[in-house]
């Protein structure tokens, strides 16, 4: 199902990588985590965010390797670097999947389980920035990975038992 893969680079839980051309993304089991895809079409460069956390409140973790698992700090850390490598914020677009509901606690609805609050907290990160959501593939109860290439903005998403969907 993934083959052809070995010359791609694997983004990692609470990580981002960045590529350009046909450089490919990977991200594994996006479960009740956010894969967000940016990137800026008209140079063909991206990066691929692997959200674990929705935001960060204790300023102690807001620096060091794990910052970047939180939706705020890792989206406006990824979009800097994308600026660094010449991308124009004003053109910037981007491709989500993930928030699955993989873990149901007790009596919390559905809307509060911490999917929902990792989508909803993407959702407004990309919006305060002016970057679009072009395509989501979000809920569900099945982990996703995201195969992505920033040159063409194609977005593959590969879940077990299911067909493979390009977004």
């Amino acid at each position: 199902m993934l083959s052809g893969l070995q010359d791609a680079v694997m983004v990692k839980i609470g990580e981002y990588q960045l590529a350009q051309g046909t450089q490919k993304l990977v991200t594994r089991d996006l479960g009740s985590c956010v894969g967000v895809a940016i990137r800026d079409p008209h140079i063909g460069v991206g990066g691929l965010l692997h959200v674990l956390l929705p935001n960060c409140t204790n300023h102690d973790l807001s620096e060091g390797p794990l910052r970047t698992r939180y939706a705020d700090i890792g989206i406006e850390e990824m979009v800097d670097q994308l600026v660094i490598r010449g991308a124009d914020r004003k053109r910037l677009e981007a491709k989500i999947a993930g928030a699955a509901h993989m873990i149901k606690l007790g009596n919390t609805p559905e809307s509060q389980d911490i999917s929902s609050r990792n989508l909803a907290a993407v959702r407004n990160k990309l919006a305060e920035l002016k970057i679009p959501i072009l395509v989501a593939e979000v809920g569900g109860a099945y982990p996703r990975t995201v195969i992505y290439e920033p040159a063409s903005g194609a977005f593959q998403i590969h879940t077990s038992g299911r067909e493979e969907r390009m977004l």
